[in-house]
């Protein structure tokens, strides 16, 4: 359940903007080579990404258990859905394809040491969901990572979202679905500190403290 960070820059900008992006367009932007603005628009209406419901969907049907976390990666020159899945006695990554849903693969892993195997409740909303109720919270973007935690006797997901100007990091309650927190961050456009001091916790919402740690 350790969060995995994501690759940085134009690859996040341009996906976080409207979850659309050419596969030319996502090679050069994952390369750090600037995209022509001509090449970008006629992307954007070719290829659209499946979403993070949909990925859990189908990498459940390639690989049966409990998701603990999903995010959008690179494979094998793919842009792609990993998803982690615990089972019984072992964890297993399902790629699927960001923009076809096609499954690229399953790969066990053998290193598996998570003590928290046998207490990850049954009752989840699941990862997919999650995303859907962080997405909503922030108004835009895309769901680029979704992780399930173990936090303050309750159980998380925690996710984090991508638009155009920055980013948001939603916890969500991973039994009711309530939105615990939210952070948001700006990309920073190297301006000097004419920016308003307070801008970077104006988006930080906090809902009523919460007494459902029970849920567990």
């Amino acid at each position: 359940m350790n969060k995995r960070t994501l690759w940085a820059g134009a690859l996040s900008v341009a996906i976080a903007a409207s979850g659309v992006y050419g596969y030319s367009a996502v090679q050069a932007a994952g390369s750090g080579q600037t995209t022509p603005a001509g090449t970008q628009a006629a992307a954007k209406q070719q290829k659209q990404l499946i979403g993070m419901e949909k990925a859990e969907q189908l990498a459940l049907a390639a690989a049966s258990g409990k998701v603990e976390s999903i995010d959008i990666d690179r494979k094998k020159g793919k842009l792609v859905y990993d998803v982690e899945i615990q089972q019984s006695n072992r964890d297993v990554d399902v790629w699927i394809d960001a923009y076809t849903g096609k499954s690229l693969g399953v790969i066990v892993d053998r290193d598996d040491d998570d003590d928290d195997r046998d207490s990850i409740p049954g009752n989840l909303i699941g990862a997919g969901k999650a995303s859907a109720i962080a997405v909503k919270h922030v108004k835009s973007g895309t769901a680029v990572e979704v992780d399930l935690d173990h936090d303050d006797g309750r159980w998380v997901y925690d996710v984090e979202v991508k638009t155009a100007k920055g980013s948001s990091e939603v916890e969500v309650n991973a039994v009711s679905g309530k939105v615990i927190k939210a952070e948001y961050e700006k990309y920073d456009d190297h301006d000097d500190d004419d920016h308003d001091d307070h801008d970077d916790h104006d988006d930080w919402d906090h809902d009523d403290h919460d007494d459902d740690r029970d849920d567990d």
